[in-house]
């Protein structure tokens, strides 16, 4: 039973510490437009109401989403696309 708890833990663990380094990543991100970093913002958020329990539910497209902003950033914005792919991977190891 305490494998179990730590399995969910640790992926919640993962995905926060992803979502504060993207967050980083795109404060100082000049070069990136105000509203590219929204977007990707509003997408961090929500995953972060999920990870809070503040949602009823886990959003299902969410792993989409990253999966378009992770084509948008890829060549330009090497840094924020791997903490991107770091989220999407920890999300389809979750089951999402």
């Amino acid at each position: 039973m305490v494998k179990q708890q730590l399995r969910c833990v640790m992926p919640k663990e993962e995905l926060q510490n992803s979502v504060s380094e993207l967050k980083t990543h795109l404060n100082g991100a000049a070069e990136v437009s105000t509203d590219d970093k929204e977007a990707l913002t509003d997408l961090a958020v929500r995953l972060e109401v999920m990870l809070n329990g503040s949602a009823e539910h886990w959003e299902e497209d969410l792993v989409e989403e990253f999966e378009k902003q992770l084509i948008q950033y890829e060549e330009a914005h090497p840094l924020i696309a791997r903490v991107i792919s770091q989220i999407i991977t920890t999300l389809n190891g979750m089951g999402l």
